[in-house]
């Protein structure tokens, strides 16, 4: 069995109709697989939200349906929703049909974007990450190493996508050619939040940098 966790920042997403309306909440959290029904796939979900409002129970909205809540709580301000969602066949569920693919723990959506963590046979999962490159922008795949798992290394979604940016519109070169406040403008964030994003992302590149190194020795 190999694992892979796939990351795409919400940019790639944001147009997507799915991802608009379940930003109406803080936060979409894996918690189970339930199988398949009728051929579609059946998963248990977290959602958090502020005001406790939660989508209910719906008819198929561009291949997913929520099917039922089925408890909620609350910690301080927030309202926890336990979720049962299921995806259509020929949107989703289609690549759970041979039981050779499992979603794993740590699979998320937020305004950060998707994160999505997938255990299976190599073929089945080399299918599901061609397909997703093929209708949106992946940021960053990360291979479970011998027994280790799938852990976060590195840079976060959101430093990982400004550092790509900052790359791309050459605030690496020398001389630049791009301004902090410039490369702020494109990213749609403020100029001290982009420094600080920078800063943090370089350390942990450079940290990973030297722990190979070491290791390699």
């Amino acid at each position: 069995m190999r694992a892979i966790r796939i990351e795409c920042s919400f940019g790639s997403l944001e147009h997507d109709p799915r991802a608009i309306a379940a930003l109406q909440c803080i936060s979409w959290d894996f918690r189970s697989m339930l199988g398949i029904v009728d051929g579609n796939l059946r998963l248990m979900v977290e959602c958090i939200t502020i005001d406790g409002n939660c989508p209910g129970p719906s008819s198929f909205n561009h291949g997913i349906r929520i099917v039922e809540i089925i408890e909620e709580w609350q910690t301080e301000i927030l309202t926890h929703h336990l979720v049962i969602i299921e995806f259509a066949s020929d949107f989703v569920g289609h690549y759970f049909h041979n039981g050779d693919l499992a979603i794993l723990s740590g699979s998320n959506f937020t305004s950060s974007g998707l994160v999505l963590q997938i255990a299976g046979r190599r073929e089945p999962l080399v299918k599901v990450l061609t397909d997703i490159r093929s209708k949106l922008s992946v940021d960053r795949v990360t291979m479970a190493k011998n027994s280790e798992g799938i852990v976060q290394k590195g840079p976060t979604l959101q430093q990982h996508r400004v550092v790509r940016l900052a790359h791309e519109h050459g605030w690496y070169e020398v001389p630049k050619r791009i301004s902090i406040r410039e490369l702020a403008d494109k990213i749609g964030l403020a100029k001290s939040t982009v420094s600080e994003l920078l800063v943090k992302a370089e350390g942990e590149i450079v940290a990973n940098f030297l722990d190979n190194s070491l290791g390699s020795k």
